[in-house]
């Protein structure tokens, strides 16, 4: 899971745009200067190194584009640059009597977010410096009286400052407060995650050590039964139920083998892309012969059926979430398949006792026992579903019974 609030890209977007406000800003500023006050000056030369400004932030903007971006050090040479272009324009602008004198504070706010202490340090050192020089050399500001604009021009940029302010305060100090909420969501969903693994992996590592000491037992009583077989080959009655024990043995073999083979988790193991119905059908064909005591009622949307990606994992999922059902109570299984513009819905409903609240709440997030022992099996199944990007959600029944809702997003290629 990619963690969005750690990506660098976004400090550097977050930059480029504040940047981008300070260049409108200046621009607007210098453009009025130059229309209503002929005595200034210096409007050229500000005009010009806002100009030069704007063509830097442009193309940082297009290198944003590429995958590998700068480090810290040129993310730090760019607030200097910042503190820089603003030394300058403040010096032809009336260095510390400019009431937006201030805004040397939004570099050092920025690298005090983003960059280490000892980077935040140089910024701030740099922006003393900057205001030290601006307080001692300049060029003073033109002096306005009220008769020109109702108003000294002094007041209105203290206005002007004080709004802008308020504007970086609520949009640049609550977009970083979001992103730092994304990431303590990332962290717990991270911390869950890591959990779910560990007890996973424990279940799997007993179930592979059961699987191995079941072994030996179970050759141990396929030898007894071939020799139960010559001894009573003339008594057909007890040879044939000595013969369907043989079966039942062979199928725990074989279990145990796929069990095996199954566990083992490497570079080849097999995602299929399917098509969900079919995928369906041939898994209620599985369930039917390992259930053949269970009635059910299976409903499939009509259309042109979806394509999913699915593995081992996925098909004992369903099984449990079958059997599940199919212990709470055999008969009348409802079970319809559908789908919308994104994922794969099968619900599961059954006519049983239905689940307490409080075991709703626990099941799934971590390991849970309930009265008929669904609570491994559910906290698996859920995993597998998971990791396909699915959910699976159990809802009470007004009229008695559970109904188990399972999602699978559509596979990324469909053919």
């Amino acid at each position: 899971m990619d963690n969005p609030a750690l990506e660098p890209r976004h400090n550097w977007r977050v930059l480029l745009q504040l940047r981008a406000i300070a260049i409108m800003g200046q621009a607007i500023c210098v453009l009025i200067i130059f229309l209503f006050f002929d005595t200034v000056e210096n409007t050229a030369l500000m005009a010009a190194i806002i100009a030069v400004y704007a063509l830097i932030n442009g193309i940082l903007w297009v290198q944003l584009r590429n995958p590998e971006l700068p480090g810290n050090k040129s993310y730090l040479f760019q607030i200097l640059l910042d503190i820089a272009e603003l030394s300058a324009i403040f010096y032809l602008s009336g260095g510390t009597d400019n009431p937006f004198i201030f805004y040397f504070l939004v570099p050092l706010s920025i690298s005090a977010v983003v960059l280490p202490l000892s980077h935040v340090v140089c910024v701030a050192v740099s922006a003393i410096i900057a205001f030290s020089f601006l307080s001692v050399y300049n060029l003073p500001l033109p002096e306005f009286t009220e008769k020109s604009l109702n108003l000294t021009l002094s007041h209105f940029a203290l206005w002007f400052n004080f709004a802008m302010c308020c504007i970086f305060i609520t949009g640049f100090i609550t977009h970083i407060v979001g992103y730092m909420r994304k990431q303590q969501s990332w962290l717990s969903d991270s911390r869950e995650h890591l959990l779910q693994d560990e007890q996973i992996l424990a279940i799997a590592t007993h179930a592979a050590g059961t699987a191995h000491e079941l072994g030996t037992p179970l050759n141990s009583m396929k030898l007894i039964i071939e020799e139960l077989l010559l001894d009573i080959k003339d008594n057909e009655t007890a040879h044939k139920d000595v013969q369907q024990l043989k079966t039942q043995l062979d199928n725990c073999t074989q279990i145990l083998r796929n069990l095996s083979e199954e566990a083992r988790i490497n570079e080849h193991w097999h995602n299929d892309i399917t098509d969900a119905t079919q995928y369906m059908e041939k898994v209620l064909d599985k369930w039917r012969i390992l259930r053949p005591d269970v009635s059910l009622n299976y409903q499939v949307k009509a259309g042109a059926s979806p394509f999913i990606k699915v593995d081992p994992t996925l098909d004992q999922a369903f099984l449990n979430l079958l059997n599940n059902a199919a212990d709470a109570n055999p008969n009348a299984i409802e079970i319809k398949a559908k789908w919308n513009l994104e994922e794969f819905i099968l619900t599961i409903k059954d006519h049983g006792a239905g689940i307490s609240n409080q075991v709703l709440e626990r099941l799934g997030q971590k390991l849970t026992t309930t009265k008929d022992g669904m609570g491994i099996g559910f906290f698996l199944s859920n995993a597998s579903v998971a990791r396909r990007g699915g959910t699976v959600a159990l809802y009470p029944v007004e009229e008695g019974g559970t109904l188990t809702r399972i999602t699978i997003p559509f596979a990324e290629k469909q053919t």
